[in-house]
């Protein structure tokens, strides 16, 4: 079970730093500090069936898409997850970003984030180019059905940023 203090540190370079664990509030939230570099390896997209995500950026610039509409959130602005919304986020920024996000009620996400981080550790994943890093976070998922699902109703790209992709030749 995680507690207060402690880091979780992601392939990509991310650090989830665990800040208020769910025991604290008796389940009714848990409260984590996400250390963001550049270009890191954003989340799926997914939903929480019974929770409320919320983002508050403390450093940098932080996209954040909620049923296909993206939003940048900079220093000291906020963003809440409605139940069951699909999203996701992502640094594109160029820089550092600190963010503090809240799931209520915590439904063991802490414990989704600690699972996620061992399991590629043990397996010995370095880098976000790991073609097993998404399958790990699948799996990680796949075992918190009560914290959070896939979605596929979220978009990772612009229509901006998809046009820049190279065309597909199936011929």
């Amino acid at each position: 079970m995680a507690q207060s203090g402690d880091h979780f540190e992601f392939p990509d370079g991310s650090t989830y730093i665990v800040r208020s664990p769910s025991s604290d509030s008796g389940g009714d939230e848990v409260e984590m500090e996400f250390v963001l570099p550049s270009d890191c390896l954003p989340p799926p997209p997914h939903v929480h069936p019974s929770q409320v995500e919320s983002y508050e950026v403390i450093e940098g610039s932080l996209d954040v898409v909620i049923e296909g509409e993206w939003i940048t959130l900079g220093p000291g602005e906020s963003a809440s997850v409605p139940v069951g919304a699909s999203h996701t986020f992502r640094n594109s920024s160029g820089e550092l970003v600190r963010v503090r996000n809240w799931h209520r009620p915590a439904m063991k996400f802490e414990d989704f984030i600690e699972e996620m981080c061992v399991n590629m550790e043990k397996a010995g994943i370095r880098t976000k180019y790991d073609p097993r890093t998404l399958i790990y976070m699948s799996m990680a998922m796949m075992d918190h059905p009560e914290t959070l699902r896939p979605s596929r109703n979220c978009p990772l790209y612009t229509s901006d940023a998809a046009d820049d992709l190279p065309a597909l030749s199936l011929g």
